[in-house]
């Protein structure tokens, strides 16, 4: 029977009081993909991250190569687990009416851009627009939002008028909608009467969406040619299900088509397997196959079973025979129950699915006979 410490009992003694006071909890952050935490501008770990919390607040920020900055403040009232799926930086999309602006830094004024242009950004980022002739226009940019921005000119500068355009398409109807209304407003074949600067948008189904920006110097008869919509069949093991990076809502099963518009990323989840998170682009392969990997769940059973799993050591325990857990690298148990012998053993991703570990009873005058006692022996079974 293990002695426990007068020590150790003393500082229990001392730090309850603190505990009861101040309300200690246990946090874990999780994150999907894995992340590294940063807190205070330094890296203090990697997703998975648990800490204690006793009162007030931390801040933390998640940080990954290819993905949006997530900030985290955690308070002592919060859910104990917090988990994050981290979105894929695409581009965020900025245009102004009328078109050609400059997009600078708000605060080094270095250049990024000229509308219509996309911005890869990991992080928001304040932004200056400017153009001659035109209001200087601030504008705070969140990662993978589109933005269509109408400048304003300045006194006695005329920006636009209207003139009468003659719509057709050899594809059938298109749709012609004013972008920065939202409003459809006709149907090729049809003549308009549009302001010179307005932006349209031009749909069909089956088609790639297509924008265009009416100019002073717009001809007076535009013929709309629309390119076909790409597709991309993602294939897999039979049963598993395709999402969208991040989503709840699944879209379907393989085989599952999927139209390219733009840079897509969607992840292939099936029970038991780890998931697989694929970029759909334009010119990507039409069948796009996912390979997912196995979880390597493995299951202890005793002889006689109800015996208990520990971490060596025998201090924490994690379960009762029969236990399953994942073993994707080498990791050590203890075994223990009550009148037998205490056993350790060693598993690998090698090792079998289901471990049988016959237990010896221990003799009468151990002291494992009659209580769950210490490693009598350093021998370690490994599987």
């Amino acid at each position: 029977m293990k002695k426990i410490k007068l020590q150790t009992v003393g500082k229990w003694v001392l730090c309850a009081p603190l505990i009861l006071a101040f309300g200690c909890a246990s946090f874990e952050i999780t994150s999907s993909p894995k992340a590294a935490v940063y807190e205070g501008g330094k890296k203090v770990a990697t997703t998975p991250y648990k800490f204690n919390l006793m009162a007030g607040e931390r801040a933390f920020i998640l940080k990954r190569a290819g993905y949006v900055e997530v900030e985290v403040v955690v308070s002592s009232l919060d859910k104990k687990q917090l988990h994050y799926r981290l979105a894929w930086v695409g581009r965020t999309r900025i245009d102004t009416l009328p078109r050609g602006a400059d997009i600078l830094n708000s605060i080094s004024r270095e250049e990024l851009g000229v509308t219509p242009c996309g911005l890869r950004l990991a992080v928001p980022e304040h932004v200056l627009i400017e153009m001659d002739g035109f209001e200087s226009v601030q504008q705070e940019l969140v990662p993978n939002e589109s933005y269509v921005i109408e400048l304003k000119p300045l006194g006695g500068f005329k920006s636009s008028f209207y003139k009468d355009i003659s719509f057709s398409s050899d594809q059938g109807a298109v749709e012609i909608f004013d972008r920065v209304a939202g409003e459809k407003i006709g149907s090729s074949p049809e003549q308009l009467t549009i302001e010179a600067g307005s932006e349209l948008e031009y749909r069909l189904p089956g088609f790639k969406t297509r924008v265009a920006l009416i100019s002073r110097n717009a001809p007076r008869y535009i013929r709309i040619q629309l390119d076909p919509i790409e597709r991309v069949t993602i294939t897999g093991p039979a049963g598993a299900a395709v999402y969208r990076a991040g989503g709840v809502e699944q879209m379907g099963e393989v085989p599952h088509t999927v139209e390219v518009n733009g840079d897509t990323l969607y992840e292939v989840r099936m029970e038991g397997f780890y998931e697989s998170t694929i970029a759909v682009s334009p010119g990507s392969p039409s069948n796009l196959k996912v390979e997912l990997k196995k979880i390597p769940y493995k299951t202890i059973v005793t002889t006689p079973p109800g015996a208990e799993v520990y971490r060596l050591g025998g201090l924490e325990k994690l379960g009762d025979s029969p236990f399953t857990t994942i073993v994707d690298g080498e990791r050590v148990f203890e075994i223990k129950k009550r009148g037998y012998r205490s056993t350790v053993i060693g598993m690998g991703s090698s090792s079998p699915t289901k471990l049988n570990v016959p237990l010896s009873p221990a003799p009468r005058d151990d002291p494992d006979a009659a209580a769950l006692g210490t490693l009598d022996n350093s021998v370690i079974s490994t599987h």
